[in-house]
C-alpha cells in the first residue's frame, strides 16, 4: 500500500514488509504521527476514516490491526 509507505516515509527495505498480514503496530512499528499522516492520506484519496476505525477498537484489536484491514477500510 503506497500510502502507508508514504505516511511512514519509509526506506525501500521497510516497504517490502508492507504485506496484508503485517500488523501496523507490532510488525511495522507505526507511531502516532505516522497514523495521523496515514489517516489524512486515506481521507483525501479514498474518503476512508482510519481515525474512526481506530477509535472503535479496544487495545487488543488496535494491536491486531493489519495492512489487510486498511485495504478493507478503503474498499468500503
Amino acid at each position: 500500500m503506497a500510502l502507508l509507505v508514504a505516511a511512514a516515509d519509509a526506506l525501500p527495505d521497510w516497504a517490502q514488509s508492507v504485506v496484508p498480514q503485517a500488523r501496523l503496530d507490532a510488525d511495522l512499528a507505526l507511531d502516532e504521527t505516522e497514523f495521523a499522516v496515514l489517516d489524512t492520506l486515506l481521507r483525501e484519496r479514498f474518503g476512508a476514516d482510519l481515525g474512526a476505525l481506530r477509535a472503535g477498537l479496544d487495545l487488543d484489536a488496535l494491536a491486531a490491526l493489519t495492512v489487510g484491514d486498511l485495504a478493507e477500510l478503503v474498499r468500503r
